[in-house]
């Protein structure tokens, strides 16, 4: 997703950078802090985020099994569809963008400037907040009154009037209260599959018998609370538990039997699928970054990759089927 872009670009071997510079070209100017104690377990941060630099920048995002919601508080971010490079731009009167939970890249763009606030859920924190299938969750701009009720009416408006960051998550929060008693909890049978999942992405089998449910009712009951399928979710679990190898310097190899791939190249093979790009061609961009680091919306995950300018003779590759942004 088009989201907070507070990073510097990886330093080529052996230089040196100063820890907290600003990028080259660029002033970043992000706020992030964690929602009230009752919607940790729904809601991961809040992130707000305003940038000038002096050329566009663009990004890839990858699946990481969160739902973000952004609010764009001016002109000047596109975010792609199908894992094509974006050509139109959000603007304030969208009101938000939300993605749900996709086992397929996206590109999101900006052109120097942008301002704007993110929210990072986790699938089944969406489901409890708004009340709706995660599946309803697309690429589309997304009206918060549709899924907030009234609170969420011009709430866009209503955190780009505020004069701080801390007063507009302050907001946020008082908003996410107030749905906690009216949204529908998420299954038992649920959460405990997408534990047994992260804990082992291989262990599907045992995920699904441990729901007690039939294969049609595991895959509906996903669908709805999660927005994937249980394989869906396995695939992108397994992803993270990769890239996160990779990122240690863990080699290729080692990382396809680790993570329970059949060999090298059926982990070359899903990588691709899910990316648009190469394990090592990831690794070079990535640039030695850990998860979590400035560049991802998340704590502990990989969730961007920054691309090179355009022109520059490697980009994602399409596979032909439609992602989820």
């Amino acid at each position: 997703m088009g989201s907070v872009d507070m990073s510097v670009r990886p330093a080529a071997p052996g230089a040196a950078a100063a820890p907290g510079a600003a990028p080259p070209g660029g002033t970043p100017d992000a706020h992030r802090r964690r929602p009230a104690a009752v919607l940790r377990p729904h809601i991961v941060n809040y992130t707000g985020f305003r940038t000038e630099f002096t050329a566009p920048r663009r990004r890839l995002e990858l699946p990481t099994g969160y739902v973000t919601l952004v609010f764009p508080f001016g002109e000047g971010l596109w975010v792609s569809r199908d894992g094509e490079e974006p050509r139109a731009p959000l603007r304030p009167s969208a009101g938000a963008l939300i993605s749900g939970p996709r086992t397929g890249w996206a590109i999101g763009v900006h052109a120097g400037a942008v301002h704007g606030l993110e929210v990072n859920m986790s699938p089944l924190g969406a489901y409890r907040l708004f009340g709706v299938p995660v599946t309803h969750f697309g690429e589309a701009p997304l009206d918060p009154a549709e899924v907030l009720g009234p609170a969420g009416r011009f709430l866009a408006e209503r955190l780009r009037a505020l004069g701080s960051w801390s007063e507009r998550f302050d907001l946020l929060d008082a908003v996410f209260t107030a749905r906690l008693e009216r949204g529908p909890a998420a299954a038992p049978e649920v959460r405990g599959a997408l534990a047994r999942l992260w804990a082992d992405s291989g262990s599907l089998a045992l995920a699904a018998a441990g729901t007690g449910w039939s294969a049609r009712t595991l895959r509906a009951r996903f669908r709805e609370q999660v927005g994937l399928s249980p394989k869906g979710v396995a695939r992108v679990f397994r992803l993270q538990h990769a890239l996160r190898l990779l990122a240690a310097g863990v080699a290729p190899a080692r990382v396809a039997a680790a993570c329970g791939y059949h060999d090298q190249a059926h982990f070359g093979r899903d990588v691709k699928a899910l990316t648009g790009l190469s394990p090592s061609r990831i690794a070079a961009l990535r640039g030695g970054l850990p998860p979590g680091s400035a560049l991802d919306r998340v704590p502990g995950r990989i969730t961007s990759l920054l691309l090179p300018d355009e022109g520059a003779p490697e980009q994602p590759v399409r596979t032909g089927r439609a992602c989820r942004f």
